[in-house]
């Protein structure tokens, strides 16, 4: 199971069951809030790490098909993680190079607060058997 749950700020949680197959499309907007419309070329990359900065270690990496905004998550890729709140960020490659990050959207001066990470949330699998 996945879903987001967004909150009264404006900012939003991804919730994910450890070791689900799941997709999620990630919104594009231009600067003026309008659609924005992938090129054949550009690709998401969606990254999760424990904690916000470059030198915790990358859990997940995963790449949409070129001119998708779709990520599919495999069984693989939470399986071997523990339930908990983890940092996620999703960036736009454009066909020039650039690389935009395009969700989380981030508020105020400390941009690795909570409220804009731990963004990412892995839910307990129940097994039956």
């Amino acid at each position: 199971m996945i879903y987001i749950e967004k909150s009264n700020d404006g900012s939003s949680i991804i919730n994910l069951t450890v070791g689900d197959d799941a997709s999620l499309s990630i919104d594009l907007k231009t600067d003026d809030g309008e659609e924005y419309e992938m090129s054949e070329e550009e690709y998401i990359i969606f990254s999760v790490r424990e904690k916000p900065n470059a030198s915790s270690e990358l859990l997940i990496e995963i790449q949409s098909e070129k001119g998708s905004n779709e990520i599919i998550f495999s069984h693989d890729d939470t399986a071997d993680l523990s339930p908990g709140y983890y940092s996620a960020e999703a960036q736009l490659m454009t066909e020039d190079g650039k690389r935009i990050t395009v969700w989380p959207m981030l508020k105020g001066n400390n941009k690795t607060s909570n409220s804009n990470r731990k963004n990412f949330c892995l839910m307990t699998e129940v097994v039956y058997e």
